[in-house]
C-alpha cells in the first residue's frame, strides 16, 4: 500500500483531535475506508471519505439553538397574562438627545448625549465627541445609521450615555450610537419553565422576534426562551423564541408535549394570583392611584365587564375602541351607555370576534387625562382579553380612519 501523503497526514491529525482519538487509530481507520471503497490513499475520492467520515463521528458539542440542549435555553409551557405591541425602546432616547442638543449645543455634546458630525466637502465627515470627559475627534467616510440631520444641516448621532444600568452592572454600549430603532415587546406569562411549577414571569423579547411573536393571550402554548439567573423573567431569542411557538391545542393529544387543559378557570387563576392589580370597575380609580407606586411592570389592571359598546374603525395608532361596564350590572344596555363605561384602547394585535353584550376579562395598565384641572375618568390600554360569553358578531368598520382627541397632542 502507498505511503499516505504529508499532506493527507496533516488532515488526519487535525481530524484525529476533532474526534478525540490518536493519530494513530484514524490512519487505520483511514486504511480500512480506502481498502472497502477500492481506492488508493492518494487519491482525492479517499480524502473526501475521511472529510465524511470525520464530520460524522465528531463528538456533539453544544449549541445556543432552539433544541433546549444549552443549559441557558428552556422549554415553557402556559399563556399570556398580557402581551403588549412592539415599541420601539430608542425613540424616547434619541429624541432626549436631541431635544437636550436644540437646547444647549455644547453641553449636549460634553454631557456624552451626542456626538456631532462636520463635513468636510471631500466626502469624509469629522466626528467630534466626549468619552468619559475626553474630548476626541475622528474622520471618517460613512455616517452610521442613527446619525439625524437637524433642520439647521447640523448632523448629530445620539449617543448611549448611561455608563452602568441601575443595577450597577457595566453598560457596554455606553458611548456607541443609539440604534435608529429597537423595538422591544413586553407582557406578563403565567406557566412552567422546564416542568418547574406553575407561576408569573415578566417577558420580554426585542429586535425583528419581538415584532412578530404575537400569539393570542389567554391561549395555552409551548416555546422556547432564556430564563433569568433570579426566575422572575423570560426573555425571547433572536427568532428562535417565534419560530418554536406552539400552540397546545394544535398538537396531537398523543404527543408528548400536549397538556390536557380543559376546565382550567383563567378568571379564577389571575385574582388569585395578581391579587393586587384585580378590581371590580367601581374601584378602578382607586387602583389606578395605587398602582402608581408599583414597579413599572407591575402597573396593569385586571377587571371583568360586559361590552356596550365597539367602535371598530381604528384610531390613527390603529386602536379600536371597546366600553364595558360591572358584568353585575342589571341596567338595560343603550346606546348611551358608553359614555357612562369604561373605555379600552385594544391594539391590533388583538382580535375582537364578539358583539356587544359580550362578557370579557379586560387586562392592561390604566390612564387618565387631566384636562383644565379636572381628571377625566380612567381608560385602560389594553394588553390582555379573555372572552369570557361571546354574544353576537363586532360592529362593521366604517371607511376611513376614526380620530382619536389622545393622539393629536
Amino acid at each position: 500500500m502507498k505511503k499516505i501523503d504529508e499532506k493527507i497526514m496533516k488532515e488526519i491529525e487535525i481530524g484525529a483531535s476533532h474526534m478525540g482519538i490518536s493519530t494513530e487509530e484514524l490512519v487505520e481507520k483511514y486504511n480500512a475506508i480506502c481498502k472497502e471503497n477500492g481506492v488508493e490513499v492518494d487519491n482525492d475520492i479517499s480524502v473526501s471519505l475521511l472529510r465524511n467520515y470525520v464530520r460524522g463521528n465528531m463528538p456533539t458539542k453544544k449549541t445556543n439553538n432552539n433544541s433546549g440542549s444549552n443549559s441557558l435555553v428552556k422549554s415553557a409551557f402556559g399563556f399570556f397574562v398580557a402581551l403588549e405591541a412592539p415599541r420601539d425602546m430608542m425613540s424616547w432616547n434619541r429624541n432626549k438627545a436631541k431635544e437636550e442638543y436644540l437646547r444647549d449645543n455644547d453641553k449636549a455634546l460634553e454631557d456624552g448625549l451626542v456626538a456631532v458630525a462636520t463635513d468636510n466637502g471631500d466626502d469624509t465627515f469629522t466626528i467630534a465627541r466626549y468619552y468619559k470627559g475626553d474630548y476626541g475627534e475622528k474622520m471618517v467616510k460613512n455616517l452610521v445609521d442613527g446619525a439625524e440631520e437637524l433642520e439647521d444641516g447640523s448632523v448629530i448621532i445620539p449617543l448611549d450615555s448611561m455608563p452602568t444600568y441601575p443595577s450597577g452592572v457595566e453598560n457596554r454600549r455606553y458611548g456607541k450610537p443609539l440604534p435608529k430603532n429597537e423595538f422591544r415587546r413586553s407582557g406578563i406569562f403565567y406557566g412552567s419553565v422546564d416542568g418547574g411549577d406553575m407561576k408569573s414571569y415578566y417577558f420580554s423579547y426585542k429586535n425583528q422576534g419581538g415584532i412578530d411573536f404575537a400569539p393570542d393571550t389567554f391561549d395555552w402554548v409551548h416555546f422556547k426562551t432564556i430564563p433569568s439567573d433570579d426566575g422572575l423573567n423570560l426573555y425571547g431569542m433572536t427568532m428562535a423564541t417565534k419560530e418554536s411557538l406552539i400552540r397546545n391545542e394544535g398538537l396531537n393529544p398523543d404527543n408528548s408535549d400536549y397538556r390536557n387543559m380543559e376546565g382550567f378557570d383563567f378568571s379564577s387563576c389571575l385574582f388569585e394570583n395578581y391579587p393586587k392589580n384585580g378590581t371590580p370597575l367601581v374601584d378602578l380609580d382607586r387602583l389606578h392611584t395605587t398602582l402608581q407606586m408599583e414597579a413599572t411592570k407591575d402597573r396593569f389592571a385586571i377587571v371583568e365587564g360586559t361590552v356596550v359598546n365597539q367602535r371598530m374603525t381604528p384610531t390613527a395608532n390603529g386602536n379600536r375602541i371597546l366600553s364595558i361596564t360591572d358584568k353585575a350590572s342589571d341596567m338595560e344596555l343603550t346606546e348611551d351607555d358608553g359614555e357612562l363605561a369604561t373605555t379600552c384602547w385594544i391594539p391590533e394585535h388583538i382580535n375582537i370576534t364578539f358583539g356587544i353584550g359580550s362578557t370579557v376579562l379586560i387586562v392592561g395598565r390604566t390612564s387618565q387625562r387631566i384636562v383644565d384641572g379636572e381628571a377625566e375618568p380612567i381608560t385602560i390600554n389594553t394588553s390582555g382579553l379573555l372572552v369570557q360569553e361571546a354574544v353576537g358578531n363586532p360592529i362593521a368598520e366604517q371607511e376611513g380612519v376614526e380620530d382619536e382627541d389622545l393622539d393629536w397632542f
